[in-house]
């Protein structure tokens, strides 16, 4: 047998990440049925056809894009009351140097609010952005109304734009465009009104090289269709043609930020997190500056329901834009429901719990599933994302008397009751191991005890096994945290041979025999066994498995398997492993294998 790291080397694994449980409400609309209704009246009593876009002002009221009534409507964070503020509720264009209310608009793809009070509109189908300033007045701001891409250096209204669809305003004022027609990141200086192009060459380009790494103004997009800037004054672009985020440093050179980012647009909070609405699967979504991905709202089927509950257990239907005010409230457009929802966050609660391995337990659902939580298992390592779970400096446990304790600076995890086995705890992060007594249940209630106070409770399904295995950057992909059959890790410069073992380590393999003891210190000899099947693929054969249970001197819930690299594949940095424990599949990871 071997023995690996100690205990808490696999498991800092999430860094400083952070999450919190959100309450979702309805804020407008009464979600019956659509049409154009409401003003001067309480917003919950108004109507709205197909809403796609939010935005809140720095005093909290929120700006709805109503797009199929062509139409901007304001609710009054004082009293909750909407009303009109552009838009007729007719297709075209009029009103500019009158009352916002009387004019006309074309497909309103987006709205941005400066800290003056200036309403900014995307007026697609115009070629213009619009703004309505305090008084209520509109007038074009940047677009001359005619389709094209010229006008940089000059007046912004003198410009021609290509259905604007992306607004954003930085803390100078200054206006972002993203020009969706000409693949572009248009910026007009507040001081002076004069346009010029930031990101992007004037065309769109697909299946060339983005130009990370280079001046964003030499660089390619595919549709760009969001903007965003952080306090930093960092562009952020939302590029739905290539599914992801790109960012443009001070400096004026572009990087790649996300990918896989499926939505229309996206908004940032001080801090710098990303929030978005994937309308394929009809969640809501967080992004930390770290790149660590949360879902924060929607169970993944289509409908209307969980106010007043947490909000992954909520419905939306076609959920396609996202506004964030200095609270943290994230206001969604649940446009097919033709309602606007709040999640509003909870203080003291637990965001994600996640098996430690592998960090699967953020994953949104795949539309249609409705099951966008991963189970946990009898024994599992987890990690429970939250605030306000612990100190606010991170405390490791040790054993006392071969049992981890259950009670570590302050901070208890009760799972159905029984307090789980620690192995760290601070403020945004606790490690868990799930206590054997679950075992046979299908679900449970997690919450956490700090200093006498008890979070709000989570309800997490449970299932026999929920295999993850350990990497050696705690990441939950990439290299696994493995040893060559000399004890030597396993990695790109040390690379396994065919025929010999290699050890890995894992979690989540659920009952054992003997019965797993919470929190364990496991010794030499008499270890565990798991009940369910283990098997093994190394780059897609089957491996023979020497070993599988209970890791020496490790806790109960660690699994060691000691497998046989198979022959018949050529050498590789990056040879995927997969761990199978009663049918169930660990996420793939990698070691490294040499020449045959």
């Amino acid at each position: 047998m071997k023995r690996f790291l100690p205990l808490c080397g696999f498991l800092l694994a999430a860094g400083i990440a952070s999450a919190q449980q959100y309450i979702v409400t309805t804020v407008a609309g009464t979600g019956t049925s659509p049409g154009w209704s409401g003003d001067g009246g309480p917003a919950l009593s108004a109507q709205f056809t197909n809403p796609i876009r939010v935005a809140v002002d720095t005093s909290g009221n929120l700006y709805i894009a109503d797009y199929s009534n062509y139409s901007v409507r304001k609710v009054f964070k004082s009293n909750g009351f909407a009303t009109s503020i552009a838009g007729n509720g007719s297709l075209g264009f009029s009103g500019d140097g009158s009352s916002g209310i009387g004019s006309q608009l074309s497909n309103i793809l987006d709205i941005a609010v400066d800290s003056s009070g200036n309403v900014y509109i995307a007026d697609s189908l115009n070629s213009r952005v619009r703004r309505v300033d305090p008084s209520g007045t509109i007038t074009t701001y940047a677009g001359n109304g005619s389709r094209g891409y010229a006008g940089d250096g000059g007046l912004a209204s003198n410009a021609t734009l290509y259905f604007p669809a992306g607004l954003a305003v930085d803390a100078a004022g200054d206006l972002y465009i993203a020009d969706y027609g000409n693949a572009t990141v248009r910026k007009v200086t507040k001081s002076t009104g004069v346009i010029s192009t930031v990101a992007g060459v004037g065309y769109s380009v697909f299946g060339a090289s983005p130009g990370d790494g280079g001046p964003a103004t030499k660089a390619f997009f595919q549709m760009p269709y969001s903007v965003g800037v952080d306090a930093a004054g960092n562009i952020y672009v939302g590029d739905i043609g290539s599914s992801s985020i790109r960012r443009i440093g001070t400096d004026g050179k572009i990087a790649t930020y996300v990918t896989n980012f499926v939505a229309q647009n996206f908004a940032m909070d001080a801090a710098g997190a990303i929030y978005y609405a994937d309308y394929k699967t009809n969640t809501v979504q967080k992004i930390l500056p770290g790149g660590t991905r949360l879902w924060i709202g929607g169970n993944g089927t289509a409908g209307w329901s969980g106010d007043g509950g947490p909000a992954t257990a909520a419905q939306f239907n076609l959920p396609y834009g996202v506004a964030v005010d200095s609270s943290g409230n994230v206001f969604v457009a649940d446009a097919a429901n033709a309602v606007i929802r709040r999640l509003a966050p909870v203080p003291f609660s637990i965001g994600a719990v996640a098996n430690a391995a592998n960090l699967q337990g953020f994953a949104p659902p795949v539309s249609g599933s409705g099951d966008a939580t991963k189970p946990i298992a009898p024994g599992e390592i987890v990690v429970l994302f939250g605030t306000g779970l612990g100190p606010a400096n991170l405390t490791v446990a040790a054993p006392q008397n071969g049992f981890f304790p259950t009670t570590l600076a302050g901070t208890q995890v009760l799972i159905n009751g029984t307090a789980a086995p620690l192995i760290y705890t601070s403020a945004g992060l606790v490690a868990a191991i799930v206590p054997y007594s679950v075992y046979g249940l299908n679900s449970a209630q997690v919450s956490v005890v700090y200093q006498g106070n008890i979070s709000s409770v989570s309800t997490l399904p449970v299932a026999p096994t929920a295999p993850g295995i350990f990497t050696a950057n705690a990441s939950g992909s990439g290299q696994a945290a493995a040893l060559n059959q000399n004890g030597t890790l396993n990695s790109a410069s040390n690379p396994a041979t065919a025929g010999s073992i290699v050890t890995l380590y894992a979690t989540g393999e659920g009952q054992t025999s003997p019965a797993g003891v919470n929190g364990k210190v496991a010794g030499t000899t008499n270890l565990t066994i798991p009940l369910q099947q283990v098997s093994v693929t190394i780059g897609g054969l089957p491996a023979n498995i020497a070993y599988a249970g209970g890791a020496p001197t490790l806790v109960a819930g660690v699994m060691q398997v000691n497998v046989e690299v198979p022959s018949g594949f050529a050498a590789s940095n990056a040879v995927p492993v997969v761990l199978q424990i009663g049918g169930v599949n660990s996420p793939a990871v990698t070691i490294a294998v040499s020449a045959q």
